[in-house]
């Protein structure tokens, strides 16, 4: 039996304990990821305390379904891909409204028989968790350049101002790293399987 310090379960034990409301597997979602969905929340226009809140709310919505019925075990599924999936879609909804700015609590339950879109979601999550361990792989400049272009959305001019170089220096310097952090996550990728 799995301890709250362990992660040797398979993704199968972790449902079984979460549907049999087991301490240590929602001590584990937690851990497993909380400081990254805060993360990302604070990429998106939140606070901490907005994490702690969507974070909460997605959680609960998730147990809500799973206790329910319409959350079922899926083999191909990471139960923390869809956890984030839940908690990420509350904060998206808490962007969207007038909530956000009223501060009014409100559940609101997703249900993902209703989303047809889920399947590409959770992929597209899983996607980005391997891109994002790639890119914590990348050394010094490469990895800030990614960043910067990539996610920051900054461009070429202001990062070639940033590092010091010329503008065409900067677009080889981004197509180089761009190659490393291929080579980096087809490496990682490979582990996987």
């Amino acid at each position: 039996m799995p301890t709250k310090y362990s992660t040797n379960f398979t993704q199968f034990e972790l449902y079984e304990a979460l549907v049999s409301r087991k301490e240590w597997a929602y001590d584990y979602l937690y851990c497993e990821l909380f400081s990254t969905f805060r993360h990302w929340v604070g990429r998106n226009n939140g606070s901490e305390m907005d994490a702690e809140d969507a974070f909460q709310k997605g959680l609960l919505n998730f147990l809500l379904n799973l206790e329910t019925g319409k959350y079922q075990f899926q083999v191909s599924t990471k139960i923390t891909t869809v956890v984030f999936d839940y908690c990420k879609k509350i904060w998206l909804n808490e962007l969207a409204s007038s909530r956000l700015t009223t501060r009014a609590t409100t559940l609101t339950l997703y249900d993902p028989a209703n989303d047809t879109d889920l399947q590409k979601d959770l992929e597209l999550g899983e996607l980005i968790a391997q891109v994002r361990a790639a890119l914590h792989q990348l050394k010094g400049d490469c990895r800030q350049l990614i960043e910067w272009f990539y996610i920051d959305d900054i461009s070429l001019r202001e990062i070639a101002e940033k590092l010091g170089i010329k503008e065409s220096s900067t677009k080889q310097k981004r197509y180089d790293c761009t190659e490393k952090l291929k080579k980096i996550y087809l490496q990682l990728t490979q582990i996987k399987k």
